[in-house]
């Protein structure tokens, strides 16, 4: 890279940088990636927020990392299909479930072990980034003046305080029960990043759902601006840096209620 900018040089190191993240994150061994893996990091990158161009980068990025491991005879073939993993480019609108598929994902969390359904049920209630559950510890379910609950997210997007209400009081008692009698700095819920993206791709083949952890944040998205909420409080409870990201959220909004319309001709 010695002919390269040193602005190039600085987005190639960080690009890697997300990769080097997720393998020490997950105990994998980069010499032995296999497409499969690769798919998860994809995947995690999303969840993370990254923008389906930044998605492109990074993966464009690790795919010229494999090649140059190709070229010094370190492996022998490349683990990255940047053809098959690409993400669609340009704005697209958040993905809510309709009232359908809610019922079928809640049906099939009461199938699967009950910490990983939990986990599931906590973003469907609150809109936590799968990144900021899976960093949750017991001390940041937090007991208000009202007797509801509400969760720290102390480095969400931007690195930025903020506090989310949970919003079904069944989750919030079974959180508290969770954490009951364990010591404050232990994880709330002791599931990684890579076993929701395990039980997501088993949701996928179970119910034929396109089910990915992030439409959980879409869904309480649409439903809160559904809802009447105001869009500048919805935007504090996702945790969006640009209200516009939040704007996305009210054309959703509309098509959840014309969704809930058509239930008349059944």
């Amino acid at each position: 890279m010695q002919n390269n900018s040193k602005s190039t040089i600085k987005n190639y190191m960080y690009n890697l940088s997300k990769f080097i993240q997720f393998i020490e994150g997950n105990n994998l061994d980069f010499s032995k990636l296999n497409p499969s893996q690769v798919r998860l990091f994809r995947n995690h990158i999303i969840e993370e927020g990254l923008k389906p161009r930044t998605v492109n980068k990074t993966l464009s990025v690790l795919k010229v990392f494999y090649d140059f491991l190709i070229e010094e005879d370190e492996i022998i073939g490349n683990p990255v299909n940047t053809r098959r993993l690409r993400v669609k480019e340009g704005q697209t609108l958040p993905r809510f479930m309709t009232v359908k598929e809610l019922e079928i994902f809640k049906e099939w969390l009461t199938t699967i072990p009950e910490m990983v359904a939990l986990g599931f049920l906590t973003m469907l209630v609150t809109g936590l980034r799968l990144s900021e559950l899976t960093a949750l510890l017991c001390v940041d379910l937090i007991r208000i003046d009202n007797g509801g609950y509400v969760i720290r997210v102390r480095h969400g997007k931007g690195n930025k305080e903020r506090y989310v209400p949970v919003m079904v009081a069944d989750v919030a008692r079974r959180l508290v029960r969770l954490r009951q009698d364990r010591p404050g700095n232990e994880p709330l819920l002791e599931i990684t990043v890579r076993q929701y993206d395990y039980w997501s791709l088993k949701c996928k083949r179970q119910t034929g759902l396109d089910f990915y952890p992030h439409r959980c944040r879409h869904t309480v998205g649409t439903q809160l601006l559904q809802k009447g909420i105001a869009i500048d409080k919805v935007q504090e409870v996702l945790g969006h840096e640009n209200i516009s990201t939040t704007r996305r959220y009210a054309r959703t909004a509309q098509e959840a209620i014309l969704e809930l319309a058509a239930k008349a001709d059944k």
